[in-house]
């Protein structure tokens, strides 16, 4: 970037800025009112789940954050450029399908970076890329990161285990859960560490922000602020477990090892600032930056007006032909009903062990199987018209409402029907009228005719099921038998023989009562 001493028709700032500085407020302010649905939903979560509340300071910090820069960005000249309005276009693409298959996490990644898409449609590319920091800050206000708590708690569990074992400490582990001789330990959500990273990941960013202005510098201390969290979870974890069992399981076993975690977690980010203070860097404003192409004020004034107006009203369209696409209703043209028999199964006039955990819907089957001495439980849970809290791909969808323990077994290819499915195998551990008891347990999903596990898949169908051939069904489906400690295969073949027998009829009873015929 070029600069140059600032003339006198130069120094007139605010009259260069004040037009852009307006729609970029009226746009922003737009935008939260088309989009409110998506944008209360992200307030809902930073109110509801500790995890998010930091949601609430991201867009001041990110005015802040410009405001910090105010004298070298007193220094661009805006230009609203049009190409980038294909990145609005993007956007609302997004939005729309993300709106329409209930992925909530990607409708709200996609309303943000729609806002941001549109600041940069009217700043031009050269404040925007000087802006980029602060502008893309704005994407921690989304609620995100839940996919990374199973992988974290596994990596805690590890962590804690092995350094248990380097200390001299006898441990035996299964999945999350692991004992000592002076008790057990599990590694809940919790203590996951997500919470941590986030927090920190958020500030390291804003820290490196005002601190450097070298990129690498800046990128180099963001991915510590992600790597030094993780790695500083499990030390807390592994702190954590040394505290209660060296005092017989008195101290760290209540809220007390969360206070402990938070105090832990404060001194490693300030040690962490601390040292990447002494790289920090000071840069003086430009007098002026060069714009790319000349433009008089009027020019500006006008593209700033003018793409401000495609910007909403695209907007307003979008959002009303997807509301209308939402109120279309799916009516079911039948009950549904399990499969009385098939092969050597033949439904069992038993109710099922245990409910399972499922979001609100009429149609659903639990029954009992059996062939010979064998047994095997069905969970089928439809959603005729999926949308947002009534979908098939949802956690709140599960085996059982407060199981003991789920172990997970990996993700086998097993052949429903003629129909290869790579399907969730656990080992679940219940407690039935007091006792303990182990099942196997294969889940999958049901979107739109095809059977799948991926939940990134099963959005991704969904989404083209409703544009073709017009389907926006789902099906969660589950099955279980008694698991086989001392022969693990009996209890697997029990399922596969079950799946080949029994699962096409079930499809075909999911197809029946949605009137689906082909």
């Amino acid at each position: 970037m070029s600069t140059q001493t600032l003339t006198e028709n130069d120094s007139l700032v605010a009259p260069r800025w004040r037009g852009t500085i307006i729609a970029c407020a009226v746009v922003f302010l737009a935008m939260l009112a088309l989009f409110n649905d998506t944008a209360l939903g992200m307030v809902d979560i930073w109110y509801n789940f500790e995890t998010y509340t930091h949601g609430f300071i991201i867009l001041p910090i990110s005015l802040w954050l410009i405001w910090q820069k105010r004298e070298h960005l007193a220094a661009f000249t805006p230009q609203p450029t049009p190409y980038f309005l294909i990145l609005v276009m993007g956007g609302l693409a997004v939005w729309v399908l993300a709106r329409l298959t209930g992925v909530q996490v990607v409708e709200q990644l996609a309303f943000v970076g729609l806002i941001i898409a549109s600041l940069v449609v009217l700043l031009g590319w050269q404040v925007a890329k000087f802006l980029a920091f602060p502008l893309l800050f704005l994407l921690f206000a989304v609620p995100m990161g839940e996919d990374l708590v199973p992988p974290m708690m596994e990596f805690t569990a590890t962590f804690t285990v092995a350094a248990l074992k380097l200390t001299g400490i006898p441990v035996y582990r299964d999945g999350l859960w692991f004992s000592l001789p002076t008790g057990s330990w599990s590694v809940v959500e919790a203590c996951s560490g997500v919470r941590y990273l986030i927090a920190s990941v958020t500030l390291g960013v804003m820290y490196a922000y005002i601190t450097y202005h070298t990129l690498w510098k800046r990128l180099l201390f963001i991915a510590m602020s992600a790597l030094v969290p993780i790695l500083a979870n499990g030390l807390r974890a592994y702190m954590i477990v040394m505290i209660g069992h060296l005092s017989e399981m008195e101290y760290a076993t209540g809220v007390d090892h969360l206070i402990y975690g938070w105090f832990f977690f404060g001194i490693v980010m300030f040690i962490l600032f601390w040292v990447g203070a002494i790289w920090q860097e000071d840069q003086a404003p430009p007098q002026f930056v060069a714009p790319p192409r000349q433009m008089t004020s009027e020019t500006v004034g006008f593209r700033v007006m003018m793409l401000s107006v495609v910007i909403l009203a695209t907007s307003v369209l979008t959002v009303w032909a997807t509301s209308h696409a939402e109120d279309i209703s799916v009516q079911m043209e039948g009950a549904l009903e399990a499969p009385t028999e098939g092969g050597t199964w033949s439904k069992l006039d038993e109710p099922v062990l245990w409910p399972i955990a499922h979001q609100d819907t009429a149609y659903k089957l639990a029954e009992r199987y059996g062939s010979g001495p064998d047994k095997v439980q069905l969970y089928v849970v439809l959603f005729p018209h999926q949308r947002q809290g009534s979908e098939a791909i949802n956690s709140a969808n599960a085996i059982a409402e407060d199981p003991e323990r789920i172990k997970s077994l990996g993700s086998p290819t097993v052949m429903l029907g003629d129909e290869p499915v790579q399907v969730n195998q656990s080992k679940v551990t219940l407690k039935i009228d007091g006792v303990l008891h182990e099942h196997l347990v294969w889940q999958w999903y049901r979107v739109a005719g095809r059977s799948l596990t991926n939940r990134y898949e099963g959005k991704a169908w969904e989404a083209l099921s409703r544009i073709y051939p017009g389907r926006a069904d789902g099906a969660w489906i589950a099955i279980s038998t008694p698991y086989e400690p001392t022969n693990a295969k009996v209890s697997q073949q029990r399922l596969v023989d079950f799946a080949l027998e029994i699962i096409p009829l079930v499809d075909g009873a999911i197809d029946t009562a949605l009137g689906i015929t082909d």
